[in-house]
């Protein structure tokens, strides 16, 4: 298995969203932001090539969203997810799966992009995996959560035929492990990949930053706080007993790290690069 991290570009929210109900006097110690009180934040999808299949984690954004929503939001580019794949030696056509985490706007419209008002898939040869509770929840949702999900960007994902639905978790593929999550939205898909060396843990929105490990430092982008606080905690325990590696898709400054166990609960234990870890 080969882990390579490709860019989607970067953006920002609110670092009182990014941390909820912990005080700016804590948290912007660790994550800094500007005078608008914004956080950067980055789209780092991850390409892992296993056995035929070179899977990309992720697509970003796209190109479907007016200027103001854009600036609204700190994005700097609309298609930095091909340059990135091509800077590393990949094309769109060589990608043959997509797995979206979930189905919020920042994670999977990148899949697909408008030219000339029409959509079209950017990656014409790969299948498009969400999990089924996610896909049913996005077509409910919620006030709060609904403009988190770009309808008919996800509705031309299915009609087009690529879009299929995973319904259980535990190994999808050989080394690649599916976990579901439900707090941050239903249906959460955390990859677990094991490699010869390490296990890594793609976080998505369960843990957004290296600054969000500590139990508490939770999301206000949750929609049950308290279920993410019990998934979480759990899953941290399982991180440091097992030395599992978190590879942080929206940390701007931190790319891996790992996580120890303390007398105050699991806390950051280092920080590093995959490229580091050879």
């Amino acid at each position: 298995m080969k882990l390579t991290p490709i860019s989607a570009g970067h953006f920002h929210c609110d670092g009182g969203a990014l941390f909820g109900a912990i005080p700016k006097v804590l948290w912007n110690k660790v994550y800094p932001c500007n005078d608008d009180n914004f956080t950067r934040l980055t789209l780092r999808c991850l390409l892992v090539e296993t056995g035929e299949r070179k899977i990309l984690i992720e697509a970003g954004i796209g190109n479907h969203y007016p200027e103001k929503h854009l600036r609204n939001n700190g994005v700097t580019s609309v298609d930095a997810l091909e340059k990135s794949l091509a800077e590393k030696g990949y094309s769109a056509t060589d990608i043959t799966d997509i797995f979206f985490t979930h189905l919020h706007w920042d994670h999977c419209t990148g899949a697909v992009k408008t030219i000339d008002g029409k959509l079209e898939l950017v990656f014409a040869n790969a299948t498009l995996w969400s999990s089924k509770t996610q896909w049913e929840h996005a077509k409910i949702s919620n006030p709060r959560e609904r403009a988190a999900f770009h309808r008919p960007v996800l509705d031309f994902m299915m009609e087009s035929g690529k879009l299929k639905l995973i319904e259980k978790e535990g190994e999808w593929l050989p080394g690649f492990e599916i976990r579901l999550f439900d707090g941050h939205t239903p249906g959460q898909m955390l990859p677990i990949l094991h490699t010869e060396k390490h296990v890594f843990v793609y976080t998505s929105d369960l843990i957004t930053t290296a600054a969000n490990i500590p139990l508490l430092w939770i999301s206000a982008y949750d929609l049950d706080p308290v279920k993410v606080m019990e998934e979480k905690g759990k899953f941290l325990k399982e991180a440091a007993e097992k030395d599992y590696i978190l590879f942080f898709e929206h940390d701007y400054y931190t790319e891996c790290a790992s996580v120890q166990e303390t007398e105050k609960g699991v806390q950051l234990k280092e920080k590093f690069s995959l490229a580091e870890l050879g």
